[in-house]
Order: structure tokens, then C-alpha cells, then sequence
């Protein structure tokens, strides 16, 4: 099997999510409100962001391919700890135990696929192959979607955690099977260096206004997203959705999505890196306040996906942009160090749409998140170098 379909296939294994239609609901019928809900996500992000850079580092000095296979790991037994949680605090240890394996891969899977495409390049570009995984991502998400709400309503929704175990588990196996690739020698494999390999790349960030401003506006996309996409199953409540639909909107919508991520390397084409990235910023915005103003119906629904799915569009667009404007040696580093921005923004920002919602309602907090995106469409608009 070539290395590229593996990327493909890892992808579509990955998003064997089956809960992902029923997570919201499954952490309320255990009696949680919106506080607790957006504090485990919080706590999360902020160990996530204490773990980052390290396990950035690990992956530059100690090989990328090995830290995926740890990675994939730790989120197989997340996954099955879940199943058996029931209170706040499993589910807030489950919760770290994912953002742990997922912090070795966040980053360093990105930047091993970026090198081993820039050290193969007969194979298709980096935002091709990225925007192929996505596709194979929403394809998954979507079949997963599907089984996942009949799942839950059939057998329980703690079985539907131990199903996505088993993907899971397939997935750490397939990831011992990459190709080995070049990586830069670091002659100062210790501890002091790999301090000063971290300080070095916050730095390039710092310095770098090109690379500063992409990171920022990612960062604060990211976390609009996130705390979003927490309010989709509350809504469709509100909307009269009968909870056995869940699953199959989810599939319709994450499929959908599929098709246009899939092609999302053309749209670049035609308008050029930047202005993708900016467009789809300032398109997003619309949705944002006709749902925080209070429309509740089928096309609200809909509307919460069309933000999703340009999320998906921007994202492998907007990574490539950040990965072109960073040296090879400190691509792993650099990766982490967005992710780490953002879960910055998550620790930010979900916890007051958390108390937004929890005060007046999901709607205010809606429309909060439409007047951040518009603060990001204008402060942190990207430029052509």
C-alpha cells in the first residue's frame, strides 16, 4: 500500500467518530449542563496546550512517525474509557487522556505528510492530498454519523464509544506500518536543546508578521468552530428534530461537506491562497447572526453546518499557507505550536459561550461567536508575503 493512501485511509479512520451525533446529549442524560459540558472541553484544551509544544519537540528530535504511532494509541484507549464513564470527572479524565494521544499527533502528522510529499513529489501536492483526507474524513464521519445514532438509540449510548474503539485500534496498527522519511539531524539531542528548539520556533512566529497573522486567524476560526459546533444538537431540539434523525442529518450534512472539501484544492486555484482563506472567513459571518438572532427551524440546522463545512475548506488551505512560511527542521514544532494556539482560543472562548448559554441562551452566545468572527475577518486578515 502506498504511503499516500495510507494518509487517506488513517483519515477515514480516524473519523469512525460514531458518537460525534450524540456526544452533547450523551454528557446531559449524565446530568451535565452547559458549564460542565464547555468546562471539560476547556480543561482539555488547556492541557492540551501544556502538552503541545512538548510532544511537538519529541516528534523533531525523536522521529514523527514515531510519535503518530503514540498517538493513535492513546486516543484507542480514550475512546474505550469513555464507554465507561458516567460523572464529570471520568468523562474530564477520558477527555485528557484523548487530548494526550492527540497532542502527539496534532502538528506532527501534518508536518510528516508535508515532508514526505515535498521528498516524493511525484506524488500530488500537499493541499491536494490534504483536501483528499479531509473528503475521506467527512465520508467517514458521515457513514459513522448514520450508525452511530441507531447505535445509541438501540443498545445504549456508552456502546457506541467501545464500536469507535475498534477503528481506533486499526488505525495504531496501520500507523506502524508508515514509511520511515528524512528528518533533520538535531546535534543537541537532549534536554537543553530541545529547550532551545522550542524557544527558537516561538520566536519565528513572534517575528515573522506573516506567519503570526495565519496562526492568529486560524486560531480564532478554530475556536469560533468548536464552541459552535457544541450548540448544533441543543438547536435541533429547539427545531423539533426527533433525536432519531440526528444521525441521519449529520450523515446528509458530513457527506455534503465530503464533496466539497474534496474539491476544495480547485477553489484555491481559482482564487488564489489568500483570498480563499479571507473569503471563506467573511462568508461565515452570515450564518452566524441569522442563527444568533433566534431563527430556529430546518434551514437553521443547515446553516450550522455551512459553517462546518467551511471550516473544511479553509483548513487544509490555510495549514499549507502556514507550513510554506516554516524551515523543515522546525515544522513538527511549529505545527504543535498552532495547535496549541488553538486550544489557547478554545480555553478562551468556550468557557464564556458556555456561561453565555447557560445565563441567556445558545442563541446569544451565537451571536457573540458571529461578532468574534468578524474581529478575526479584520484584525487577523492574511496577506500575500
Amino acid at each position: 500500500m502506498k504511503q499516500v493512501t495510507k494518509f487517506y485511509l488513517t483519515s477515514f479512520l480516524k473519523n469512525q467518530t460514531y458518537f460525534t451525533p450524540i456526544l452533547i446529549l450523551f454528557l446531559q442524560l449524565h446530568h451535565l449542563n452547559f458549564k460542565e459540558i464547555f468546562w471539560i472541553f476547556t480543561i482539555g484544551s488547556i492541557f492540551s496546550l501544556i502538552i503541545e509544544i512538548p510532544t511537538g519537540i519529541f516528534a523533531d528530535l525523536y522521529g514523527k512517525r514515531r510519535s503518530i504511532i503514540i498517538s493513535k494509541f492513546g486516543i484507542f484507549l480514550s475512546y474505550v474509557l469513555f464507554g465507561f464513564s458516567n460523572n464529570f470527572w471520568m468523562f474530564l479524565l477520558s477527555q485528557l487522556l484523548y487530548e494526550l494521544g492527540n497532542s502527539f499527533r496534532t502538528g506532527t502528522e501534518t508536518a510528516y505528510a508535508f515532508d514526505y510529499l515535498k521528498q516524493n513529489p511525484k506524488n500530488p501536492t500537499y493541499t491536494e492530498v490534504k483536501g483528499k483526507q479531509k473528503y475521506y474524513a467527512r465520508i467517514s464521519e458521515s457513514l459513522a454519523a448514520l450508525v452511530g445514532g441507531f447505535l445509541a438509540k438501540s443498545f445504549g449510548y456508552n456502546i457506541v464509544f467501545f464500536i469507535a474503539a475498534v477503528p481506533a485500534l486499526f488505525n495504531y496498527f496501520l500507523s506502524i506500518t508508515w514509511v520511515k522519511i528524512k528528518e533533520h539531524s538535531h546535534k543537541e539531542n537532549n534536554l537543553k536543546g530541545s529547550f532551545k528548539h522550542g524557544i527558537s520556533s516561538i520566536k519565528q512566529i513572534s517575528k515573522n508578521k506573516s506567519l503570526f497573522k495565519i496562526t492568529a486567524n486560524i486560531m480564532v476560526f478554530a475556536a469560533i468552530v468548536a464552541a459552535l459546533s457544541k450548540f448544533i444538537q441543543p438547536y435541533m431540539i429547539d427545531a423539533k428534530v426527533p433525536i432519531e434523525m440526528f444521525g441521519i442529518i449529520y450523515s446528509i450534512a458530513l457527506g455534503l461537506a465530503a464533496v466539497v472539501v474534496r474539491y476544495s484544492h480547485l477553489i484555491e486555484k481559482k482564487f488564489g491562497t489568500i483570498k480563499t482563506i479571507n473569503l471563506m472567513s467573511i462568508i461565515g459571518i452570515i450564518p452566524l447572526f441569522v442563527l444568533g438572532l433566534g431563527h430556529v427551524s430546518i434551514v437553521g440546522v443547515i446553516l450550522f453546518f455551512v459553517v462546518i463545512i467551511i471550516e473544511n475548506i479553509r483548513s487544509p488551505i490555510a495549514n499549507n499557507e502556514f507550513h510554506n512560511l516554516v524551515h523543515s527542521k522546525q515544522r513538527a514544532t511549529l505545527g504543535s505550536i498552532l495547535e496549541l494556539s488553538k486550544s489557547l482560543g478554545k480555553i478562551v472562548i468556550l468557557p464564556i459561550m458556555g456561561y453565555f448559554a447557560d445565563l441567556f441562551s445558545i442563541y446569544m452566545a451565537i451571536l457573540m461567536l458571529g461578532i468574534i468572527l468578524i474581529f478575526n475577518s479584520v484584525f487577523f486578515y492574511v496577506k500575500k508575503v
